[in-house]
């Protein structure tokens, strides 16, 4: 398993990587945040969607005021704003209006509940890498009744912070520092709080502020608000992110797992399909069963794309529809991973739109069998500058924790943070 995995990462660039635009081309300076592959203007402020938001709104009896917007989601837009009350900066999440009361309401209001209450009395270390929940309210507008919640205000998120780097390679040193974070906040989500995060990315995984009072301020003196001219002249807000250094010149990296929106329970899934394509566990792309797996394959793709700049099973569609991006993705792992578990195939409610009853796949991008007879050449480590010889194969034995077909094979997050590569 770790010369696949060592296959993987040394091929992994070339085969998988073509959606993905090289981080050394971009500027060496972060950039707000990049547009998400939804609409949000205009075409989703109508009923049941978004709420209109200006600068200089109120909201809850004009307790908070609106200064910039932080960004937006596929269920909210997100505002920095100043709580009146108790004179501090705050980050104003306003969910959708079919978030809750739409035909499928979702769970976030339930969790972070949850999680507020178990963090009351836990004494785990996980719950400093959680992102709490300070206030919630309700708002009516011209497009429904919007839940509203309201959360510290943080840094860049850790695709930002790659920017700083060269090829996108987050130190080394850092980077072991940030995976034991969030390994420990997942070990409290999934084994306290009963709760699968299923969307974990870098964009939802910000860096804490250092004195933020003081950061947002001199953010809010120094840089006028980014706007655009909309529908009939008006002045349009666009997103936004504070200014934050780079996490190698941070006296105390601390990281937060951020977005509870199409979380689920351990006993109750929100949808049977989750997660980010290039993200997504297998079990869940065949329709097989998923549990707190799912969180742990995101995490192990997360590592290669800190730790070497590399995602590996993004996957592509053809251009002619001979074959879909969940193809290309499952040709790939077959490729690298050998013979998908047949438990999974049989379990799976999808499996028959990929598989036949041999276990190959109906449409083939990479022209692979079952993978059994796949044989791996021994091609070089991609190796980062910063690694060390030695610690290649623990890195490896590290990652095969995680990059496991089989769920039941991946390691808790718990038995991941024992591991000799993160001590």
């Amino acid at each position: 398993m770790v010369h696949l995995i060592r296959s993987i990462l040394a091929n992994a660039r070339g085969r998988f990587s073509r959606l993905v635009v090289p981080l050394s081309q971009q500027s060496p300076s972060p950039k707000p945040y990049p547009r998400q592959n939804f609409p949000e203007e205009p075409n989703e402020y109508t009923h049941g969607g978004y709420h209109p938001v200006s600068l200089g709104d109120t909201f809850d009896s004009k307790r908070y005021s609106i200064l910039r917007k932080l960004g937006y989601g596929e269920r909210s837009t997100v505002w920095l704003a100043r709580d009146l009350k108790c004179q501090r900066y705050v980050a104003l999440k306003i969910l959708r209006a079919d978030s809750y009361g739409g035909p499928e309401p979702i769970f976030e209001c339930e969790i972070l509940a949850r999680i507020r209450e178990v963090s009351q009395r836990s004494s785990h270390e996980g719950t400093k890498y959680m992102s709490p929940l300070l206030d919630q309210f309700s708002h009516g507008g011209p497009n429904g009744d919007h839940v509203c919640l309201v959360f510290d205000v943080l840094g860049y998120h850790l695709g930002l912070q790659t920017a700083f780097y060269n090829n996108g390679l987050l130190p080394g040193r850092a980077v072991k520092e940030i995976i034991k974070q969030i390994l420990t906040g997942l070990d409290f989500l999934h084994r306290e709080c009963g709760v699968i995060h299923t969307n974990l990315k870098p964009q939802n995984i910000l860096v804490e502020l250092e004195n933020p009072s003081d950061i947002i301020s001199k953010y809010l003196e120094s840089v006028p608000p980014r706007t655009t001219e909309g529908p009939n002249g008006a002045i349009v807000p666009l997103q936004e992110a504070i200014h934050t250094p780079p996490v190698c010149q941070m006296t105390s990296l601390r990281v937060r797992i951020i977005d509870f929106g199409v979380s689920s329970w351990r006993e109750k899934h929100l949808s049977h399909m989750t997660q980010p394509l290039q993200l997504r566990a297998p079990e869940v792309t065949v329709g097989a069963p998923w549990d707190t797996g799912v969180d742990i394959w995101s995490l192990g793709c997360l590592v290669m794309q800190f730790v070497q700049s590399i995602v590996p099973f993004s996957g592509e569609a053809s251009e002619s529809g001979a074959y879909t991006a969940e193809d290309h993705q499952l040709a790939g792992f077959l490729e690298s991973f050998g013979p998908f578990p047949p438990r999974l195939l049989k379990q799976g409610r999808r499996a028959s739109q990929y598989f036949d009853e041999q276990g190959k796949l109906l449409r083939n991008p990479l022209d692979v069998g079952t993978g059994d007879e796949q044989t791996v050449d021994d091609t070089d480590f991609l190796q980062p500058s910063d690694m060390p010889d030695d610690e290649v194969y623990v890195y490896l034995d590290f990652l095969k924790g995680m990059l496991q077909l089989d769920p039941l094979k991946r390691k808790s997050a718990a038995e991941l943070l024992q591991h000799e590569w993160l001590s």
